[in-house]
């Protein structure tokens, strides 16, 4: 046994690690770690399996924060998480998508607490002004998108007159458009905002004065002139083109 030594030993390119030849220089690993690396596979696929699957990692309770007018129960139920769904399969986006679907809701952010947590964080469509559907009165929020419908107009809102209300509608948006830009001292004594044309805005005041706004370009402009325009005595107030206001 010496001789087959020596002769391994004196072999190009092999060395002998504890009675074992080995090539390049470089031991032999041992055994165990050809099938450490599978096994350790093994076990994180089960883990991945079992918390995707059972609810040994499942959502607990939901938390709604910003709402005012939806209830928790409502906002839950719209989400459509369901306690014991595993956390892995709550998908952030799709919760989202599906709580947007609600037409009080504004914007939906949703956030996973793990390890068994769901914050949902709304932020609800405000309405300013109103308009009469043939369903009834509709409150409609500053992007023109109508959201509830109530028996009476709330006090203190302007009446939207438009041909059809709609987010996808150019009228109701110049209509909205301008409501927002304007000052909040005038927005107080708009009664009625006529939007049949989105390039022909008017804005009714209390005390039969009317504001000619025109498109709803330049509306800065026209929103810095309207509040010294004002002052003035007259019915109509023209700022269709801020460079040239006019009273009459």
């Amino acid at each position: 046994m010496t001789s087959t030594r020596r002769r391994a030993a004196e072999r190009p390119g092999v060395r002998s690690t504890r009675g074992r030849p080995v090539r390049g220089g470089a031991p032999v690993p041992p055994k165990w770690r050809r099938w450490a690396l599978p096994l350790v596979l093994a076990v994180v696929t089960v883990l991945a399996l079992v918390l995707y699957f059972t609810p040994l990692l499942g959502v607990r309770s939901v938390e709604v924060v910003g709402t005012t007018s939806l209830d928790h129960e409502e906002v839950v139920r719209a989400s459509g998480i369901e306690t014991g769904t595993p956390m892995l399969q709550v998908d952030a986006a799709e919760v989202q998508d599906r709580l947007r679907q609600v037409p009080k809701v504004a914007a939906a952010e949703v956030e996973l607490s793990w390890p068994s947590a769901v914050q949902v964080r709304i932020t609800e469509r405000a309405p300013a002004a109103f308009l009469v559907a043939r369903n009834g009165i509709q409150l409609v929020d500053g992007t023109g998108m109508p959201f509830e419908t109530v028996p009476q107009p709330p006090p203190g809102l302007p009446e939207l007159k438009v041909r059809e209300a709609s987010q996808a509608d150019p009228a109701t948006r110049a209509g909205m458009h301008v409501l927002t830009a304007i000052p909040e001292q005038v927005r107080a004594e708009v009664t009625a905002v006529l939007a049949e044309n989105p390039n022909d805005i008017r804005l009714l005041l209390g005390g039969d004065r009317e504001i000619e706004w025109g498109s709803q370009e330049e509306s800065e402009k026209k929103a810095a002139i309207l509040l010294p325009l004002l002052t003035r005595p007259g019915k109509v107030f023209d700022v269709t083109t801020p460079a040239l206001p006019t009273v009459s």
